[in-house]
């Protein structure tokens, strides 16, 4: 059976390398000065208000529009029954990343004036928004993305240490310091700052430690069931972890919204200016 995430790694994938043809083709033309493209065989069709920038323009803004449609999804009741929030959010998360990404096609990477605010506001909402869906993932959550308690958690880490038991004759506190070492949970006292960037080290680090980690426990077990084992203890550990953090990944994704909110609002609040200005100067759909 094929799992959720394969789906959306393939739809990243196709929506990366479409991007990154749309850039190689117009990129004879983006790298030169202003005074230059004018003159440029590209010029009438890769430029903001040309065919294929115009086009990116659109294409792009509507996405960023569209993606509002998660918003309304976790606020009104008569839609909660619209399939998983997760799966909203996937969607989301999606047109976040490639709608802004088509925005800065269609500038041509050069942006002034009013447009610049709407610009910058762009990417730093876009950018947040990658650290919001990190920091998201921190929070467990059911399939239909409902947060859940700390007791949830706790009952379930300790029905996963009974099973890894099973599994590996080892006694609990040394599964336990196994466990914390994959863990590698930061001081939840630090600053909420230090607690996010110490999570975020650990995680970019895991790919190096975590097989070292994991080949202590692994060493008696056989072959076949290593993978099964494996998994189980990386579940443990992710367990222990968002345990531990519990209250601080709430206080920081609370952090991140006071953050995002306002610059998502001065990006749509200039984007609509932009539209209603290129409309007015004649720069509409043909």
């Amino acid at each position: 059976m094929r799992r959720p995430g394969s789906f959306w790694s393939v739809l990243y994938g196709l929506g990366f390398l479409g991007v990154g043809w749309l850039a190689w083709t117009g990129w004879p033309y983006y790298r030169l000065p202003m005074q230059a493209r004018v003159h440029h065989p590209l010029h009438w069709t890769w430029k903001p208000g040309g065919q294929v920038g115009h086009l990116l323009g659109i294409v792009g803004s509507t996405m960023m529009v569209v993606m509002l449609a998660y918003s309304l999804r976790k606020r009104l009741r008569w839609m909660r029954g619209w399939g998983s929030l997760r799966q909203w959010l996937n969607v989301h998360m999606f047109l976040g990343v490639f709608g802004p990404l088509l925005v800065v096609l269609h500038s041509t990477f050069r942006v002034h004036g009013l447009v610049a605010l709407s610009f910058w506001s762009m990417v730093l909402v876009a950018l947040s928004g990658i650290l919001g869906r990190y920091l998201y993932l921190q929070i467990p959550r059911t399939r239909r993305g409902v947060a859940r308690s700390r007791d949830e958690l706790v009952q379930e880490l300790h029905a996963l240490e009974q099973k890894i038991l099973r599994e590996r004759d080892v006694e609990l506190p040394r599964l336990e310091a196994i466990l914390h070492e994959l863990a590698r949970v930061p001081d939840p006292d630090q600053p909420a700052w230090k607690v996010f960037l110490g999570l975020l080290w650990n995680d970019l680090r895991r790919p190096w430690w975590e097989p070292r980690a994991l080949g202590n426990l692994l060493a008696e077990v056989p072959v076949e069931r290593q993978t099964e084992v494996a998994e189980m203890l990386r579940q443990a550990a992710t367990l222990e972890r968002r345990i531990a953090l519990f209250e601080r990944m709430q206080e920081l994704f609370h952090y991140w919204h006071v953050f995002h909110k306002p610059f998502a609002a001065v990006m749509y609040l200039f984007m609509v200016v932009h539209v209603l200005v290129a409309l007015w100067t004649g720069y509409g759909w043909r």
